[in-house]
C-alpha cells in the first residue's frame, strides 16, 4: 500500500482516539471483521486468486466469495492467517502496542486481554513486532547522529566495547529547531533506526549507515575507526571527539538520549528480561513507536495495515 493510499484510508476510517472509542466502534466480532475488510480492501474487494473485482461476504464471518465462486478468508495470506484468536483480540493488542508510550509486556497483555496462556500473549506480541519494520522504507536524510551501545548487562571478564552482551547501532535524524514555541522547536528529533550488529567493524557500523541513511546526508559520529569509510561513501562525515574537556557540551547527545530511553523501556516495561535472539523484534517496536510518537491514532492503523500484508517470518515459540 502506497503512502497516498494510506493517507486516504486514514481519512476514511478515522483511527480511534482512545481505548474507549476503540471498544465502542469495535464492540463485536462483526464490527472487527468489517474494519479489517475496509483496511485490507480500501479500493473494494479484489479476489487474490483470480483478480475479479466483485465479491460478497458470506454468513460465515471471515469468508468472502468472489464472482467466480472462489471462497477466500478475510485474513488469508496475512500474519493473522490461521489464528484461533478473535479479530478483536488482535485489534486490541495492536492498539495497545502502537499507542501506549511505555509499550506493554506479554504478561500485561495477557491480563488486559483476558488470555489464559502467557505463551499466547507472547506470540501475539512478537507477530506484531515482526511486521512493524516495513521493507523498502525511506532512508534517514538531512543531519543524522550515529553511535553504538551495548544492551544486556556487563560481562565482568571483558572491558571496553566488548564488555556487554549485544551491540546495537542507532541513527536519529536531527530536525531544524525553528522559532521558540513552534512545532519544529518541540520536535528536534525525527525518525530513528536501530539494528543489532555482530561487532564494531566498518562492515557493521558503516554498512548500517549506508543502508539506513541517504547519500549526501550529514553524518555525525564519534572518532571510532569503524565509521571512517563514510567519507568515501558520498556522506558529509563529521567526526566528533569529546576530548579532555569534560565540561564542554556533550557530543552525540541526541542518539545517546535515544539509547537511554531504549534501555529504560527495556528495564522498566520488560524488567531487562529480553533474550538476545528476540532483541531485534523489541528494537522494531521501540523504533516504530518513537517514529510515530506524535501520531498515535495513525500508528494503530498502520500496525493493522502491516498485519494484513503478506506474511513474513517471525520469532518462534518462547518458553517462559
Amino acid at each position: 500500500m502506497s503512502s497516498a493510499e494510506a493517507i486516504r484510508l486514514a481519512r476514511v476510517l478515522r483511527p480511534p482516539a482512545s481505548l474507549r472509542e476503540l471498544r465502542t466502534r469495535l464492540a463485536s466480532e462483526a464490527d472487527c471483521e468489517q474494519f479489517v475488510f475496509q483496511v485490507r480492501f480500501p479500493q473494494g474487494f479484489v479476489c487474490p486468486r483470480c483478480a475479479v473485482a466483485r465479491g460478497w461476504r458470506l454468513h460465515h464471518g471471515r469468508l468472502i466469495e468472489c464472482a467466480n465462486g472462489h471462497k477466500v478468508s478475510l485474513t488469508a495470506g496475512t500474519r493473522l492467517h490461521g489464528s484461533r484468536q478473535p479479530l478483536s483480540t488482535w485489534l486490541y493488542a495492536a492498539y495497545l502496542v502502537s499507542t501506549l508510550t511505555p509499550g506493554i509486556s506479554a504478561l500485561q497483555l495477557q491480563r488486559q486481554l483476558g488470555l489464559t496462556r502467557y505463551e499466547t500473549a507472547f506470540q501475539i506480541l512478537h507477530k506484531i513486532r515482526s511486521v512493524l519494520v516495513a521493507p523498502g522504507r525511506e532512508r534517514l536524510r538531512g543531519a543524522v547522529e550515529v553511535d553504538e551501545t551495548f544492551i544486556g548487562g556487563k560481562d565482568p571478564d571483558r572491558d571496553g566495547r566488548g564488555g556487554d552482551k549485544v551491540l546495537v547501532v542507532g541513527a536519529v535524524e536531527l530536525l531544524n529547531r525553528g522559532a521558540i514555541g513552534t512545532a519544529a522547536a518541540r520536535r528536534p528529533l525525527g525518525r530513528v533506526r536501530l539494528r543489532v550488529v555482530a561487532n564494531a567493524s566498518a562492515n557493521s557500523l558503516a554498512g548500517f549507515v549506508e543502508t539506513e541513511v541517504e547519500r549526501g546526508a550529514i553524518v555525525r559520529t564519534d572518532g571510532w575507526d569503524g565509521y571512517r569509510r563514510l567519507a568515501r561513501s558520498s556522506y558529509d562525515h563529521r567526526r566528533l571527539v569529546q576530548g579532555k574537556n569534560r565540561t564542554a557540551r556533550p557530543v552525540l547527545r541526541h542518539i545517546h538520549r535515544v539509547f537511554s530511553n531504549l534501555k529504560a523501556w527495556l528495564q522498566g516495561t520488560h524488567h531487562g528480561g529480553v533474550e538476545p535472539r528476540y532483541l531485534p523484534a523489541y528494537l522494531n517496536e521501540y523504533a516504530f513507536r518513537f517514529n510515530r510518537r506524535f501520531w498515535r491514532g495513525p500508528a494503530f492503523l498502520r500496525t493493522v495495515m502491516l498485519l494484513l500484508e503478506p506474511a513474513r517470518p517471525h520469532p518462534r515459540k518462547h518458553q517462559r
